[in-house]
């Protein structure tokens, strides 16, 4: 019985590795419904990390008695080993990650002119509008952005932005910065962190284009989406930029493809 238990949780942790997350990556619904896609992929990450864990714990616990050996013994302290690198690696990228935004929060601070609400003007040519995260969190714009979207797109745009900060969506992403920093051998975590990505993009589309229009949503995002993901700052480096970056101009053209 221990032995079906584990091989069944085995069989579970080794699906929610690879195939469930390259069909999630594959399917079209997820498009339509990304808050529900979004519970899904968390679904999956969480269910995945505690079939790996309990694997190894029924292996060790099977049988506790008289006929313990050396093998129960490797599977709990692999057990125990794959928990605190699993919620270490979890810890140490929230840290990190924390810790750059509120370092540039503290820069945009200091070289941006405040408006209303939170929100920090640079000085910079380029139409380019994000969000740093956090409990006070800051909407950044460009000059080049105010100067190139007429009011309801700058609105649109505000909204997107002010739709982040609202629902925390860096938290959203983060963990799995974190499966990928933990996996870095299974394509799939990379994948995962795009795609979860990509669903937060569209929930603050959503929340855009309740708040303006669908359509006007789409020009503002053609007209700045593509010189950095929104949402997504200069501070979130490493795993997180990469998994953004390199699908971003693709990313941008399918939302406004969505949107229309």
């Amino acid at each position: 019985m221990w032995l079906i238990a584990a091989a069944a949780s085995a069989v579970t942790a080794v699906l929610l590795a690879w195939p469930v997350p390259e069909a999630l990556c594959a399917a079209n619904w997820t498009k339509r419904s990304p808050r529900a896609a979004i519970v899904l992929w968390q679904l999956v990450g969480l269910v995945g990390g505690l079939s790996a864990i309990s694997t190894l714990l029924l292996l060790g616990i099977a049988p506790l008695g008289r006929d313990w050996t050396a093998l129960n013994a490797i599977a709990l302290v692999l057990a125990l080993l794959l928990f605190s690198w699993l919620v270490g690696v979890l810890a140490t990228s929230a840290v990190r990650i924390e810790r750059d935004l509120r370092r540039q929060r503290a820069v945009v601070d200091l070289l941006g002119r405040a408006e209303a609400d939170g929100v920090r003007v640079l000085d910079h040519p380029e139409p380019l509008a994000y969000c740093l995260p956090g409990p006070h969190p800051r909407i950044v714009i460009t000059d080049g952005a105010l100067a190139a979207l007429p009011p309801d797109e700058l609105a649109a745009v505000l909204a997107h932005e002010r739709a982040h900060a609202a629902g925390r969506h860096e938290l959203v992403i983060q963990p799995f910065v974190a499966w990928q920093s933990a996996l870095p051998f299974l394509p799939p975590a990379r994948r995962a962190t795009a795609a979860v990505a990509e669903l937060v993009e569209m929930l603050a589309d959503d929340a855009a284009a309740r708040a303006t229009s669908r359509r006007t949503v789409a020009r503002a995002l053609a007209r700045v989406g593509a010189g950095r993901p929104p949402g997504m700052s200069d501070a979130m480096s490493g795993s997180m930029a990469e998994a953004v970056g390199g699908t971003e101009q693709t990313s941008v053209i399918a939302r406004v493809r969505r949107l229309t």
